[in-house]
């Protein structure tokens, strides 16, 4: 994985913004109302999250006015440089720690929510998607919420992808240049979802989005669930 660290540092210091925006699941997720979704937002004022594989940070602002107490774990020392000097900027407060999907530095039960917006399927080798599933189960309060968006299997990055054994792809065409040759976790459908989840979770909420970006068209899967 030492060079997808290199790479990826590469490629947030090249992309290093003033101004940071969230993603728009994770904004309707947070502050929208819908049938299917039921999240107390009275409950996010003092509780603690982690921003798991966070990346630029441009969803802690959001995060830090909601009043959450904001952690984030990303694959380096670099990253978190970068992403501490612009949250300063922007005035926001965060902990960051360096870690990995399947290794999260962090006490038992420690969260209340955990945040992994486009990040807790990518897989270490010698890792299972289920080895980090059971991690962030591990730093989860009881009855904490695990948010997370999952790929599906024909998003644009997996386009000529290698496939592997159990949904798992190897990336190998990326037009933003930084992740070929790492391992995804992809799904196909919702019911793959629910019987990969539900040895650790419940209420599990899926929804998707499929968006086509003038030629890039992302398919992704967005998740909710309760820790069992």
């Amino acid at each position: 994985m030492g060079n997808c660290v290199t790479e990826t540092n590469q490629y947030y210091a090249e992309r290093n913004p003033h101004h940071v925006y969230p993603v728009e699941f994770v904004v309707r997720t947070f502050l929208g109302s819908y049938p299917n979704l039921q999240l107390d937002k009275t409950s996010f004022a003092g509780s603690r999250i982690l921003d798991l594989g966070y990346g630029d940070g441009r969803n802690m602002p959001l995060l830090f006015n909601l009043g959450f107490e904001v952690y984030g774990v990303e694959v380096s020392d670099e990253i978190n440089e970068l992403a501490i000097s612009r949250l300063k900027n922007l005035g926001v407060t965060a902990t960051l720690k360096k870690g990995r999907n399947a290794l999260i530095p962090f006490g038992d039960c420690f969260f209340q929510y955990v945040l992994a917006c486009h990040s807790c399927y990518y897989i270490d080798e010698g890792t299972t998607f289920e080895n980090s599933l059971n991690e962030i189960g591990r730093i989860l309060d009881p009855q904490g919420i695990f948010i997370c968006s999952l790929p599906m299997h024909d998003t644009y990055i997996l386009e000529g992808a290698q496939q592997l054994a159990d949904g798992y792809y190897r990336i190998t065409h990326d037009p933003y240049n930084y992740r070929k040759g790492t391992v995804f976790r992809a799904f196909k459908s919702a019911d793959e979802i629910l019987n990969t989840f539900d040895k650790q979770f419940e209420n599990i909420r899926i929804g998707f989005c499929d968006d086509d970006f003038f030629g890039i068209r992302q398919k992704v899967w967005t998740v909710v669930c309760k820790k069992k």
